[in-house]
């Protein structure tokens, strides 16, 4: 079994983090960055860069190319590593904990604030496997960034920008707390995504529906976007007696004035009306659904 993310971050010294953020930096213009270019935007010397590149190989943080030189480039860990390293050193976390989650296209870590309150870091994973499939999804304009690492960026920071104006409107989301490279750090919600549950009350679960209609009102209302890929999987149903319904995972939002947007809402709500008639037996109205968040104030 590999090292944790968190082993590998305590592994690292000043000089193994120098090593990896001028790769970082110059990945933009070379994709495998040769060698001596590393040692020439270097402040330290060659040996003590090679030292680290072996070292960062060694941990999975970079991988290299031999033809027709000797280069080298981060992988999503080494992303990892120097999000991590921004958040520690603004002391914004004190401690990253254990991966709760791991996708496609993201993996979730458990962390602690410097307030002592209990945090998750998400860190997007877009890229190379899964780019034709993140293309058909994400209505926007792609061409402008051509590597897997300014991808998971962009996209880390777009979800995280709409969290922040879902969170500020009063939407049930996760609070959205910061945001570096392709990571975002939210809230810890003590709950249970809606798939996971076999059993609710009519009552409770009348209530989640409320507070998902609430946020989907929120957002295509006052913000003019829907969803664009809710399901069971990303509502999440709060713990405790009085248990609320939060929306996560708003990286592939649409807009609403999209000429698909009202197909792919309307879609949607079709399939929660139709789980929570076969999970729970109660039917919901899908006509009364779409009224209730495109209508009035």
């Amino acid at each position: 079994m590999g090292l944790s993310l968190k082993e590998k971050y305590y592994q690292m010294n000043n000089n193994d983090f120098k090593t990896l953020f001028i790769i970082e930096k110059l990945m933009h213009n070379y994709g495998f960055v040769p060698l001596e270019v590393i040692e020439n935007k270097s402040s330290i010397n060659q040996n003590q860069v090679k030292k680290s590149i072996e070292k960062l190989l060694d941990l999975g943080l970079i991988i290299s190319e031999t033809s027709p030189f000797y280069g080298y480039q981060l992988t999503f860990n080494g992303l990892d590593i120097l999000a991590l390293r921004f958040y520690f050193n603004k002391k914004i976390i004190i401690d990253i904990g254990d991966k709760i989650n791991s996708g496609k296209e993201s993996d979730i870590y458990n962390a602690k604030l410097i307030s002592e309150k209990d945090a998750i870091i998400k860190f997007h994973k877009e890229g190379r496997t899964s780019f034709k499939a993140i293309k058909r999804k994400r209505s926007f304009e792609f061409k402008k960034w051509n590597s897997w690492i300014e991808l998971s960026k962009k996209i880390a920071n777009r979800e995280f920008s709409i969290l922040t104006n879902l969170w500020k409107r009063g939407a049930l989301v996760p609070e959205p707390i910061y945001n570096n490279r392709h990571s975002i750090i939210m809230e810890k919600i003590d709950g249970v995504e809606l798939y996971k549950i076999k059993e609710l009350s009519e009552e409770m679960l009348k209530n989640i529906i409320n507070d998902v209609i609430v946020t989907l009102k929120i957002a295509y209302k006052e913000i003019g976007i829907i969803h664009g890929d809710l399901s069971p999987y990303n509502i999440l149903v709060s713990n405790g007696q009085n248990s609320r319904g939060y929306i996560i995972d708003w990286p592939q939002f649409i807009d609403a004035k999209d000429k698909n947007a009202d197909l792919i809402l309307k879609k949607e709500l079709e399939y929660l009306a139709s789980y929570f008639y076969k999970r729970f037996e109660i039917e919901v109205s899908v006509e009364e659904l779409i009224n209730s968040i495109k209508g009035g104030n």
